[in-house]
């Protein structure tokens, strides 16, 4: 597990637009927003808009690299587990990518200071959903065209963006938290464990 954290940190640090390209993206993009203006109820449309495109993405070449350069099928062959290997890649990210991202959508949107923490936690949460069903995309296309991601994945995730509007538009974060995190549990087991199948077969 430490071998992998290390070598996702150096590979972010290694290549730097790894950091700000996302975080580039995500700031444009509600920059955008700010200046045209809308009301407040907006605001959150375009934090998640803007989060929804940065993560689709940087999750395009999650395993593209490994794959063309054999580090993938080298694991697999030394019959290493996937698991800290997936779970290394999420931890880099949400270290260096999401929390800055959350600092960013907290800056401009000014949460609510009645219910901060857990504003700011389902934003994490959030973004960290979208991460691990983008990844599945990202499995799935990594011999093909990476346009099914998009056409595979976004169905998937229309009842994920009802529930995000009426926590972050509609106001209705506590009755709704808890059907998030069930999402995000959902998305972080069977999804990561189909992620590990489907890398493998591809690996063949």
């Amino acid at each position: 597990m430490l071998k992998d954290l290390k070598r996702e940190f150096g590979l972010i640090f290694l290549i730097p637009k790894n950091i700000y390209l996302p975080l580039s993206i995500f700031g444009i993009i509600f920059l955008i927003f700010f200046i045209l203006d809308f009301d407040e109820s907006f605001t959150y449309v375009s934090s998640f808009i803007a989060s929804f495109i940065t993560v689709f993405i940087i999750s395009e070449n999650t395993f593209k690299d490994d794959y063309n350069s054999g580090y993938i099928e080298q694991k697999l062959c030394e019959k290493q587990s996937l698991i800290f290997y997936l779970l290394a890649k999420y931890i880099a990210n949400l270290t260096l990518v999401y929390l800055p991202m959350t600092l960013i959508a907290y800056l401009i949107n000014g949460f609510g200071e009645e219910s901060l923490h857990q504003l700011l936690l389902a934003y994490i949460v959030m973004l960290s959903t979208l991460y691990f069903f983008f990844n599945l995309g990202s499995a799935i296309s990594i011999k093909r065209n990476n346009s099914l991601n998009a056409l595979l994945i976004i169905p998937l995730l229309i009842p994920f963006i009802i529930l995000v509007e009426e926590m972050f538009v509609a106001g209705k974060l506590v009755p709704n938290f808890n059907f998030l995190m069930a999402y995000f549990i959902f998305s972080a087991s069977f999804i990561n464990y189909a992620i590990i199948q489907i890398l493998k077969i591809q690996s063949k």
